[in-house]
């Protein structure tokens, strides 16, 4: 992608720090103060700065000293005084919304970065991943000077999910070919622990203000990681500021937004203020969004089935001076997803509806089809499938050296990894017509249940389920004493209304609602619930649990 010609001469200062081996440039070597922002139009990434991500592996070595000079609770005891850390302890922190937080002070090396003692920081990283088997994990350099790639922080992604383990670096060489939005540069890394191999990591570069340096953009720019981030009222009132700019409450602010730069953050106020007001939302969006970046956001997404950007794993990016905010893509390890594992409500348009901003956009028709339009184009001119097959081919010689190290067996073999790579071609026509075949579909929306003993009456009602080409809609109900249905106590088709009252006789126990929305004028379009039951093994979508005492 080319760069703007007024970020042409801080590039090519910054460029001179790129190199093979690591940057000694300081943190204030690019961007000096200024009142203009980094972007007032459509979003330019710097091709330059990929030119030395290749598809080679690098080996990474962190050392653990013993005792660690870092100390923490051992993590079977967490009530006991803090001793020095482990790895065991790293390895057990398998809840990222707790305090039990272990960091290991190590020393990190590689060819191009020589030994120097106790330099780096090292955890686990991830959210549900941390309760695989194999961990992913993130190394800290200590210094802001003496960077290695000119990075100073290294998510390292194990991807156990993925049988092919080229999802993610796949999804941002991708993204790289793609205009109105910035990708990630990314690496094959081989990671030993006390030289111990630990295999095949992808290192996904982080956002922080190293991201920004690199690009030749303003430094003081605001980058926000999404974490709970429904830009609904909830929203607006966590992110709350002083007349500064600063959060009132930082941990409420990152319930929502995870702050990766920037101080003063009043324009994320002003932008949620008015997604929740009145405007009109093409107003809204003219006013505090790039169009072309944020319908090129979702259309990538629609084209490679990321179903998991309703609230998180996305980026928003906030030049200083400006009111303008970016969408920017995080973790495509879910992506490619199959539907036989998808909820209704996970593919297509809807799997964004509980987000307040993308609600309204996509209830308007004319955005809806420059959506669709912008997802074909993409994948007519740049996920097509000669990329994707010549990317695939450039990692085969580093990524199937690793196959036989995979625990599961069924997938430890070249058959294994040439199939589950060649799914990734295949499944594009799947996404594609899955994101169709629910256009017309009506949106999801929540269930809920309440039972009265005293006059044996069970309260059933739903939020209004959205029909976005204004069809009607009707609604059928079935409760049952079991998850599968096979015992049906009420089943009803064809309610018009939102609530319904039914005298029955519920024995104290455990009880299970659905309720199904459809087009009246067509049952093949059809919706479900957001609700599910989440077991070790197993979700059942659309599904309500409601106990009677």
């Amino acid at each position: 992608m080319s760069v703007n010609a007024k970020s042409s001469l801080l590039l090519f200062s910054t460029l001179l720090c790129v190199s093979l081996t690591f940057s000694s440039c300081g943190m204030g070597s690019s961007n000096a103060a200024s009142k203009k922002p980094t972007f007032t139009d459509d979003i330019q990434d710097n091709e330059a700065w990929y030119k030395d991500a290749n598809t080679n592996v690098i080996r990474f070595d962190v050392n653990i000293p013993v005792p660690n000079s870092r100390t923490c609770s051992p993590w079977n005891d967490l009530t006991a005084p803090p001793r020095p850390c482990t790895l065991d302890d790293v390895n057990h922190d398998i809840d990222p919304n707790d305090a039990y937080e272990p960091v290991l002070s190590v020393q990190f090396f590689t060819q191009d970065y020589p030994f120097e003692g106790e330099n780096a920081t090292f955890k686990i990283k991830g959210s549900y991943s941390r309760l695989a088997e194999q961990k992913s994990y993130s190394i800290k350099l200590k210094s802001k000077k003496r960077l290695f790639y000119s990075q100073r922080k290294f998510p390292l992604a194990k991807s156990q999910s993925d049988k092919s383990r080229i999802r993610n670096k796949l999804a941002f060489d991708l993204m790289r070919e793609i205009p109105n939005i910035t990708s990630l540069k990314t690496q094959f890394v081989n990671l030993f622990i006390d030289g111990e191999d630990y295999g095949l990591f992808t290192h996904v570069e982080a956002y922080r203000k190293e991201f920004l340096i690199n690009r030749g953009w303003n430094k003081d720019d605001n980058l926000y990681n999404t974490t709970g981030m429904f830009f609904d009222g909830w929203a607006l009132e966590s992110t709350a500021v002083n007349e500064k700019g600063e959060p009132l409450d930082k941990k409420k602010f990152e319930e929502v937004l995870e702050i990766k730069n920037g101080k003063d953050h009043r324009a994320l106020q002003e932008m949620l203020r008015a997604v929740n007001s009145d405007m009109d939302i093409d107003t809204v969006i003219e006013k505090y969004f790039n169009r072309k970046n944020y319908l090129t956001w979702m259309a990538i997404n629609l084209v490679l089935n990321n179903k998991d950007t309703t609230y998180h794993n996305y980026v928003l990016y906030n030049p200083i001076n400006s009111k303008k905010f970016y969408f920017m893509p995080w973790d495509y390890d879910g992506a490619w997803a199959t539907k036989k594992y998808l909820s209704r409500n996970e593919y297509g348009i809807s799997v964004w509806w509980e987000n307040l901003l993308s609600r309204k956009f996509l209830s308007v028709k004319k955005n809806r089809d420059e959506l669709y339009a912008m997802a074909e184009e993409i994948r007519k001119k740049y996920i097509t499938d000669a990329n994707l097959r010549a990317k695939i081919k450039s990692y085969e010689p580093s990524v199937r050296p690793f196959q036989s190290r995979l625990p599961d067996s069924k997938y430890n073999t070249d058959a294994a990894w040439k199939a589950a790579s060649e799914s990734l071609i295949t499944r594009i026509p799947d996404n594609i017509a899955m994101y169709k075949e629910a256009i017309g579909d009506p949106m999801p929306f929540w269930e809920y249940a309440d039972y009265n003993a005293t006059t044996r009456t069970l309260y059933i009602h739903w939020d209004k389920s959205v029909d976005l080409e204004g069809d009607p809609v009707v609604y059928d109900v079935n409760v049952s004493s079991d998850y599968d249905f096979n015992t049906t106590l009420v089943s009803l088709s064809d309610i018009a209304d939102l609530n319904i009252s039914t005298k029955i006789t519920l024995s104290p126990g455990t009880y299970y609602l659905k309720v199904i929305s459809k087009d009246a004028n067509d049952s093949a379009h059809w919706q479900e619930a957001f609700n599910r039951l989440e077991f070790p093994q197993l979700t059942i979508f659309g599904v309500l649990r409601f106990d009677v005492q």
